[in-house]
This record gives C-alpha cells, structure tokens and sequence, in this order.
C-alpha cells in the first residue's frame, strides 16, 4: 500500500521546466537609451519567454563587438554599416534586423572657424578606425585620411569644448545634448549631406551561430524587436529602467534626447522596426565599392540572414526506394519497369527543370520586390518631406494641424504655432545666386530639425516661409523658442565660394485657443504677426494680437 502512495505521489510532481539557455549580448558602446529595446525586452520577460537568460555587455576600449562575436565570446552584438567591410575581410557575421534606418554617426566641430566639412582638411580630428562611414564622406568630400591630423579618440566632449581638438566624432543622439547643455557653439556634418545615407545600429550574429542554432537566433531576433516596439511605446519607463538597473552616466533628460533623435531616425511610424532592405544594403556596397573600401560586384546578400533552405520534397526518397523494391520483386518484369523507371526520371527532370525555373522567377521576383519596396520607402519620404530641406511640407503640416487642434480642444492641453520667414530673401539671392539662397535655407531647416521636440512639427510653408507647429507649448514658452531660433540664425556663417554669409529672420507667434479654435485662423494670426515683426523693422518674434477665443 505504501507503494502505492509513494508512485502515485512521483506521477503527481510536475516536470521541471527546462533552464534558460544563457545569451550574451555585447554592445558597441556604454549603456544608455541606444540600447533601450533590449534592456526592455530582459525587464518585460521577452526573452525569457523565449528561454533566454540574457548578459547584456557594455563595450570596453579595447574589445571590438564584431571581434567578440566571431570567436564566440558573445552571440549576438550591436554594429553599424562597417559590418559588411567585415564579411568582407572574411568574418563570418550575419546581419538579422535593422534598428536605426538613418545612421546617426556625424562629426562634430567647434562652430567659430569651421562653417563647412572642408574646413576640417589639416585640423585635429577624434575619429574611430572602425568609423568607416565617416572616412567615406571625408574621402567623398576630397579630405582622404591623410589630410586630416588623426587623434586618440577621448569619448569626451570637454576636449572639443576645451579646443584640445577641432573635431570629434559622435552620435547626433548623444554629444549635442551635453554640448547644448554647455552653451558651446558647434556645427554637426551628417554624410547624407554628401548622399551617404547608411544604415545605423544593426543586430547581428555569426553565421556558424545561425547554421548550427537557426531556432535560437530566430527566437532572439523576435524577442528583441519586441523589446523594441515596447521601449519607444515607452521612452520614460524605459530611461527610469536604465537609470535604476543599468548606469546613471546619462541623466533623465539626456536619456529623452536620446529617444527622441532615435525616434528621427527609426521613423517606426514609416517603416517596422527590424526591417533590412536588401536593395538599400546594395546601394551601401556599391558607394563602398566607389570609394575603394570594397570589391565591386561583392556578394552583399550574403551578409543578411534571408529564408531557410527548402527540404528536398518528402515523396522523392520514398518513391525512389519503392522503385528499387519493385525492380526486384518483379524480376520477370525488368523491362517493363525499366520504362516504368525511365519515364520518372524524365519527370523527375521536368521537375527539376521547372523548379529551376520556378527559382529563378522566385529571384526576379525578389529583386522585384526590393526595388518596389525601395521605392515605397522613398515615395513615403516625398510624400511628406521637403526635397531641399528635410523638413515636414505643406501638405503634411495641414493633415496635422487639423489633427492636433482636434486633440489640444479634446485634452484642454495650449498649442502654439510659430510662422517664420528669412529677411530680405529675394535681395540675398539677387546678390549671391539661388545656390548661397538654397545653402541658407538648408542651415535653416537644420536649426529647426535639430532644435525641436519629437511632438513638434517643423515645416517649409514655401519659399523663404516656415511653420512650426508646437502641440502643448503655451505662447510664452513658444516666443522664447522662437526668439532662440531667431539668434541661433542671426549667428549662423555660412561658407558659399569664397564668401561668408549671414542673415536674419523674422517671426510671428500664434497660438490656440487664444487667436482662434481653426486652423485657418491660427495661420492667419501667426501669418498677420509675422507681417508686423517685417514691418518693424525685422530680425525679429512678435506675438499675433488678439483676444481669448468665446
């Protein structure tokens, strides 16, 4: 009987679960909101779902992510654009998701002599080795990178601040903060002003990892871009996780910097988050490849992490060895099946001949695919971006305005718009030709992309006109940024031949519900403020007379 009891209690007890499997993630630098999704993905048991124990690890001086990877230290790692000079070089890694469809990597200079990239040919520079993106726009701009004084890379600002250097790179996500912070004067070289526009921060693994463990690599993949779509869904959560778990090198507000610029250049509204254009990856090997960083006619789509191989269909084996049975169970009847079996091989061979075939639509359709789905990228940009600028258009502004006048009468919350025009612009391109007028509204855009909030809308009205619409700024707080914007200009020298240009702009300020509860009326006000801020005299912010809204 106490046997009995004894067995019947065993059966009772549940089987243990199995134990996570323990992943190392090497990152390509210090904890902070870059790496927000997977710090997300560990607290909300993303992984663990998928049964990861996953070590996160921070990237050291001397360790390189690429490197730890390949000689399996990590399994996975964070790396930018370079990892297909890498493939190149023979590293075995594998590209599995995209995070940042702009890179943010730029070069940052001291303001005050430097007004353009070719200003930099002979001055100290911090670059990184590995910053292959940015020695291709140097070598794109004519600076190849001995014309330039290469400095040990400090990761600290304070030299460009203390003009121990005259340039550094950095992420346009991180450094400006603690620069602005500092009221330091600097100007921020992007390569997409040169037409080199990579990708950023990519997930990747080694591809012995992906042969010899596919279901593991696919399952981190997944955990990780879930992590992601939760941590920009919530940017302040995620930067208290950070500040409490991970490191405190970055406070609060310079986490939701970093958050909003990435917000910039993930455009998760546009574009999913982990998605890898394999036309684009092309388009980066061939610029690569005129710049002599890269073979011409390299192999780029091996570096991404594509389909599965098909198994071989499951009747072809057990039809061959039925084959081979009944040729010799029925001896007396060779011939027959010997015509039996001639005839499937001649299907078999059509067979194959058609899914050779089949594979080779399957190819051209995929090119197919790609180039649709490149041009579907660029026709979601062109329809709401401004060509020369980058900024918000008219159209999009309109869509939003309406939308957003909707939600500040829905939530009781102010909304201010600030309309914006570059003082005597027709006489400026008189006097200097439309390119030094195309230079000058280029610098504009910058300084309203750069000095604006993730919520605001920054737009080219047209022309020399701006408008930017602030939703839940009050007027006052909207004329001081506005009065900002207005000496940040009036600073600003811009290098066109061999000329130094500057101008001013003036600006009207309009705002709900205090000059009208429709968007015409708002436009019209801030339109009207504008006119007075030119008549007095310009280079200038006025506020739109008016009375509080019934």
């Amino acid at each position: 009987m106490l046997r009995i009891v004894f067995l019947a209690l065993v059966l009772a007890i549940p089987p243990t679960a199995a134990a996570p499997a323990p992943i190392t993630l090497q990152l390509k630098w210090k904890h902070q909101f870059q790496f927000a999704g997977y710090y997300a993905a560990v607290e909300q048991g993303f992984y663990r779902e998928a049964g990861f124990e996953v070590r996160i690890v921070e990237a050291q001086p001397e360790e390189d992510p690429v490197d730890a990877v390949v000689r399996g230290a990590a399994d996975f790692g964070i790396g930018a654009s370079e990892l297909l000079l890498q493939r190149a070089k023979g590293k075995d890694v594998v590209v599995l998701a995209v995070i940042l469809q702009h890179s943010p990597l730029v070069l940052l200079a001291r303001q005050q002599g430097i007004d353009s990239i070719h200003a930099l040919a002979g001055k100290r520079v911090m670059l990184l080795p590995h910053e292959s993106e940015l020695f291709a726009y140097l070598q794109q701009e004519g600076i190849p990178r001995e014309r330039i004084v290469a400095m040990p890379h400090s990761f600290d600002p304070a030299d460009l601040m203390a003009g121990r250097v005259d340039a550094i790179s950095g992420y346009a996500t991180d450094e400006p903060f603690l620069l602005r912070q500092a009221g330091f004067a600097f100007s921020a070289f992007s390569p997409r002003a040169s037409g080199i526009d990579f990708y950023g921060d990519n997930l990747f693994t080694s591809g012995r990892l992906l042969r010899e463990r596919p279901e593991t690599v696919r399952a981190f993949r997944d955990a990780s871009l879930r992590g992601w779509q939760y941590a920009m869904r919530h940017p302040e959560e995620v930067a208290d996780l950070i500040l409490a778990r991970y490191s405190r090198r970055h406070d609060k507000a310079h986490l939701l910097f970093e958050a909003e610029e990435m917000r910039r250049l993930m455009q998760p509204d546009l574009i999913e988050i982990g998605h890898v254009n394999p036309g684009r990856w092309r388009r980066i090997g061939e610029t690569y490849a005129e710049l002599g960083m890269l073979p011409h006619g390299y192999p780029v789509d091996e570096l991404l992490h594509g389909p599965e191989r098909q198994p071989l269909p499951p009747w072809l084996v057990p039809a061959v060895a039925g084959i081979a049975l009944l040729t010799l169970a029925f001896a007396l009847a060779a011939m027959r099946f010997a015509l039996l079996s001639r005839r499937l091989g001649r299907e078999i061979a059509e067979r194959m001949r058609a899914e050779a075939a089949a594979r080779d639509a399957s190819a051209r359709l995929q090119v197919q695919l790609d180039e649709v789905s490149q041009l579907q990228d660029v026709l979601r940009a062109q329809a709401s971006r401004d060509s020369l600028t980058d900024l918000f258009n008219r159209r999009y502004f309109n869509e939003t305005l309406d939308r957003e006048i909707a939600r500040a009468r829905r939530e009781h919350h102010p909304l201010s718009l600030v309309m914006i025009d570059v003082d005597h612009f027709k006489q400026f391109n008189d006097a200097h030709g439309h390119q030094a007028g195309d230079e000058v509204l280029r610098a504009l855009g910058t300084l309203l992309r750069l000095d604006t909030r993730v919520e605001d809308v920054p737009c080219r009205w047209g022309g020399e006109e701006f408008i930017v619409l602030l939703p839940g700024m009050p007027i006052d707080l909207a004329r001081e940024r506005a009065e900002r914007w207005r000496a940040r200009f009036a600073e600003m020298r811009l290098r066109h031949d061999d000329h130094i240009l500057s101008t001013t702009l003036s600006a009207g300020v309009a705002a709900y519900p205090r000059h009208g509860l429709a968007a015409q009326d708002l436009v019209r006000h801030a339109d009207a403020a504008l006119y007075r801020a030119k008549a007095e005299g310009r280079n200038r912010v006025v506020v739109a007379a008016g009375r509080p809204a019934a």
